[in-house]
């Protein structure tokens, strides 16, 4: 020990007139915690320096700030080796910058409010979407509003200072205006756009571009100003090391706090399973190999689990694992049921399908599931009990006369469709039947939804006419529009099952998603296609009784001389009829919606090149609608004949029409998006077994022309030979 060295010197200076003691009703005063700061002064100062060894820096920074006596001793030269030790304890922390002093560095990397001296506003008072900007070339960290007083763009400073000096002025291009933050941010960040977006934005740190401009005007000559470049250069150089290295410690620490959060919430996790263990759910965590229901929140802090958190969420938690018990037990349910179906009933349904010609139309098994007949032996008995064929002895030879019922019901359906039209509507409704009407070529529907022109039998599988139903209920089939009869529900009790109370609630177990029937309601008889169509027939040459079938048989190509084919035929669009008012606006260039007039053309008399087109004729239908102004000749369409229907049959056997043009329907399983003829080959040899095996399959699938949607729209005309009209 020196020479006059005492215990007193080597405390920090006291303050006078302090207190001896405090009472307890005093110690939450001021002068209260001022003697508790004194008593720490009182301390010596060896031991004073071992206490601030073991602070962290900024608890270090902060002490600095409650005393003057420590203010001036921890501010002090002489103090270095007491932050540096505090410093150096910090896990990957690089070593301070030789332009700062270890208190400013604490003061920059471990602070969390803003440094503008004139705001200092901390970090949890700012907005949900605002956060601090460190700037670390620039020694400071600042809010948003604050960057934009401490950063301007080089035009912008306050005093000229030569380009010169930009590279070595700490600048940021980060977004700091709500005009900024509201512009999209660009994914591709070599991209030209994203570049020049970034270069309108930068800023420059002002008082740093200040301080080298001054400096560069004191130094005087071309070598003096050479060689304080290529200081400054240097200097900067270690700013940026400084600042990458640095970069990298934040880095780190961001990855031990969310290795840190994870490692608090999979201890939270495991206090509520331990919590639902004790409640009896230990059996279903097991199932699930520990995972926690959906109710739990993902989003909630990384700490431990309080006895009032729980106490929160306990209910909610208790009916999710109810709830997931009960979905658990309906998969089960479905599998077993499923197992019953493909062994009891798909054989018989496949050997009835397929016995049937390919087009004809047939209720799907799940409706033949729902079928009394059918459900009672698959639903009513204990679900782990063995079946018998004799249960479904009677089910199967219903089978034949449910269907023809089902389709009864659903070809009545179409018949009163066709009853009410204008064509129809004064012949006895005795006369309309289905084997006389409804195979007609001139019997054809209109959609509403789609503005589809369809034929029958096609009507009674278009898309439009399903509703798709992800969780069918007993409701949707309690009613005669889909089903010949109403389907009645009986009472059954599962266990653990509550929601499951009748047998139909079982059966749709076994369907996730169906197609639904809900009506003819959306579909009209197309009064005009239906006279377009005779019109066909007529140039044909044809009977006014040809069924749609002889159509597609013979596959007839017709001349389109209609003006609906107008644009077709001249490649051009059609000019609006046009009103003497219309003309008259359009002169004086009033009105809302002036008509501009082409003056080549002569409106009155246009003289139009026509080219001949030919098309199918399930094409020209479509295309052809009503008539607003009377024809030049009453004929729509003509008969092709001899080398021009040579020439439109081999262009359109060549042209390869798209397969999403056409959707075929699956009676089995009535899927609401359908297949193409190959994927409706495909789903049929995975789901049954034809008798004669895959050729049978195929030949199944090539005949069906039952067309859930067909766009008739890319079907493509045939060019004939050229006149002028």
């Amino acid at each position: 020990m020196a020479k006059g060295s005492s215990r007193k010197s080597r405390k920090l200076n006291p303050p006078k007139n302090r207190p001896s003691k405090l009472r307890d009703e005093d110690r939450d005063s001021p002068d209260a915690y001022r003697a508790q700061v004194t008593l720490l002064i009182d301390l010596p100062l060896d031991m004073l320096c071992e206490i601030f060894k073991l602070l962290a820096p900024l608890d270090l920074l902060q002490l600095s700030r409650t005393a003057k006596s420590f203010r001036k001793f921890l501010m002090n030269r002489n103090s270095k080796s007491i932050w540096t030790y505090v410093l150096s304890a910090v896990e990957d922390l690089p070593p301070c910058p030789k332009d700062l002093s270890e208190p400013q560095y604490a003061y920059l990397m471990f602070t969390n409010h803003c440094h503008n001296q004139e705001c200092l506003l901390p970090l949890s008072k700012l907005g949900e979407h605002e956060d601090l900007l460190l700037y670390l070339e620039a020694r400071t960290q600042l809010c948003r509003a604050c960057s934009l007083v401490h950063f301007k763009r080089w035009q912008e400073l306050p005093k000229k200072v030569p380009l010169a000096l930009a590279e070595f002025v700490p600048a940021t291009t980060n977004r700091l205006t709500e005009d900024e933050l509201a512009k999209p941010y660009y994914k591709r960040r070599g991209s030209l756009k994203s570049q020049i977006a970034k270069d309108k934005r930068t800023r420059f740190h002002v008082n740093t571009a200040l301080s080298l401009c001054a400096d560069y005007k004191k130094t005087k000559g071309a070598q003096e100003k050479k060689a304080w470049m290529e200081e400054q250069r240097k200097i900067w150089l270690a700013k940026e090391e400084s600042a990458n290295v640095c970069e990298r410690y934040f880095n780190k620490v961001r990855e031990r706090e969310v290795q840190r959060a994870e490692l608090l919430k999979e201890k939270r996790r495991e206090q509520i399973r331990e919590k639902l263990r004790a409640l009896g759910w230990a059996h279903e965590l097991d199932l699930f190999q520990g995972q926690l229901p959906f109710a739990y929140s993902w989003d909630f802090p990384a700490k431990e689990l309080t006895e009032e958190e729980w106490e929160e969420m306990e209910d909610s938690m208790v009916a999710s694992m109810e709830m997931r018990k009960e979905k658990r037990i309906k998969t089960n349910i479905r599998g077993l049921l499923l197992d019953r179906i493909d062994t009891w009933v798909k054989p018989t349904y496949s050997s009835f399908f397929f016995s049937q010609p390919p087009n004809t139309i047939l209720p799907s098994i799940h409706e033949v599931c729902l079928t009394e007949a059918f459900r009672t032996p698959l639903c009513t008995l204990p679900l782990d009990q063995g079946l018998t064929a004799d249960l479904f002895e009677n089910a199967i030879a219903g089978l034949p006369t449910f269907a023809e019922a089902w389709r009864n019901n659903r070809i009545e359906q179409v018949l009163k469709v066709v009853r009410k039209s204008a064509a129809y509507k004064k012949n006895p409704a005795g006369d309309i039947e289905a084997d006389t009407v409804l195979p007609l070529a001139s019997t054809i529907f209109h959609c509403a939804d789609c503005k589809q022109k369809i034929t029958y039998p096609s009507i009674l599988v278009h898309q439009c006419l399903f509703v798709q139903s992800w969780q069918p209920k007993p409701q949707d089939f309690a009613g005669s529009i889909g089903m010949p009869t109403p389907v009645v529900p009986h009472g059954i009790k599962i266990p653990g099952v509550p929601s499951i109370t009748d047998d139909v609630s079982l059966m749709l177990l076994t369907k996730s998603s169906v197609g639904i029937w809900k009506g003819m309601k959306r579909v009209k008889f197309d009064d005009k296609v239906h006279q377009h169509m005779l019109a066909m027939l007529d140039a044909l040459g044809w009977s006014r009784g040809t069924t749609r079938r002889e159509m597609e048989e013979k596959q007839p190509y017709v001349e389109c001389l209609c003006q609906c084919f107008d644009e077709v035929r001249t490649g051009a669009k059609k000019i609006p009829h046009l009103t003497r008012s219309a003309v008259r606006r359009s002169a004086k260039g009033t009105g809302k919606n002036p008509v501009t007039i082409p003056s080549a053309v002569d409106v009155s008399e246009p003289i139009l090149t026509k080219k001949r087109k030919a098309a199918r004729w399930t094409k020209a239908i479509q295309s052809c609608g009503g008539h607003k102004h009377s024809e030049p000749h009453p004929e729509c369409f003509a008969k092709l004949e001899g080398q021009n229907l040579v020439l439109a049959t081999t262009i359109e056997q060549a042209r390869q029409q798209p397969s999403w043009t056409r959707v075929l329907d699956c009676f089995m399983c009535m899927a609401r998006s359908g297949f193409t003829r190959d994927g409706l080959e495909n789903h049929l040899l995975l789901e049954v077994e034809h008798p004669d095996g895959i050729n049978g399959v195929k030949a199944y699938a090539n005949e069906s022309n039952l067309w859930k949607f067909h766009m008739h729209s890319a079907e493509m005309y045939v060019d004939l030979e050229d006149h002028s009209s």
